[in-house]
């Protein structure tokens, strides 16, 4: 497949998937214990500054993360492919009062001028990208000299046989009692063409930056955002929600 058509196939399935995506637990923050536990991971990482910083959210969906930084007092602009996760996102950003962005674009290649954001961000989307090296690439290029990247990642499928087999348990059940069971529409050519489909261990992600040349590259544990989010998991899901689970930065060099 093209890089046209695997984008267009990715954006198609993000779109059947918005109206109900933040009900699943570890996409929409629905406490506001788990709320806080974000803004504490986030502010512990967040660029130093005296002032609202310019944050760029790629692969934004739905604005789960994203909304929380601008709720801070943040310029957030998200961008995605999918328009339908996006416009459940620009409404959340209505009732709310808040000022974030929504845009579409590539969060591989985001269409935006050199040393734009003190900050990029994103959340579950590495296993997403077809081309995970050039995507930290142009988000080093879009931050102003200093600025960070942040990835939210983990690693849930790490090939064993016993973690696949929770996996297809935790699925099947999901699939006869929910009414919207979360799973991946990605067809066979699609799937095939990305590099991290079940995730990514701590070590690559660390090796992604470093080879987009960012520095002081630093791993923070969220197992206990994991743990908190464990606790509204339907026992079957539970079978297959022990994975790591981690917040990676690094700064770009002035």
């Amino acid at each position: 497949m093209d890089d046209k058509s695997l984008k267009s196939e990715i954006a198609d399935s993000w779109n059947a998937e918005a109206d109900y995506y933040d009900s699943h637990v570890s996409h929409g923050i629905q406490t506001g214990e788990e709320k806080k536990l974000w803004i504490e991971a986030f502010e512990a990482v967040l660029p130093a500054g005296n002032g609202p910083l310019d944050i760029l959210d790629v692969g934004c969906g739905t604005g789960a993360r994203g909304l929380i930084l601008s709720g801070r007092g943040h310029n957030v602009t998200g961008l995605d492919l999918s328009e339908g996760m996006m416009n459940i996102g620009r409404r959340k950003a209505k009732d709310t009062g808040l000022s974030m962005v929504f845009q579409s674009g590539d969060a591989e290649n985001p269409p935006f001028e050199d040393g734009t954001f003190d900050c990029v961000i994103n959340r579950h989307l590495l296993w997403t990208l077809p081309n995970p090296d050039a995507a930290l690439g142009n988000w080093c290029r879009v931050l102003k000299a200093g600025g960070k990247v942040l990835v939210i990642d983990g690693l849930w499928d790490d090939g064993k046989l016993s973690t696949k087999t929770k996996r297809k348990i935790s699925r099947t059940i999901a699939k006869i009692v929910e009414k919207h069971p979360h799973e991946s529409r990605y067809g066979e050519d699609l799937s095939s063409s990305l590099p991290n489909l079940g995730g990514v261990p701590e070590e690559k992600a660390k090796e992604y930056f470093s080879k987009a040349g960012l520095a002081e590259i630093s791993v923070k544990s969220l197992a206990h955002i994991r743990e908190n989010q464990k606790k509204r998991l339907n026992w079957y899901e539970k079978l297959n929600a022990s994975w790591s689970y981690y917040l990676v930065s690094g700064v770009k060099r002035g």
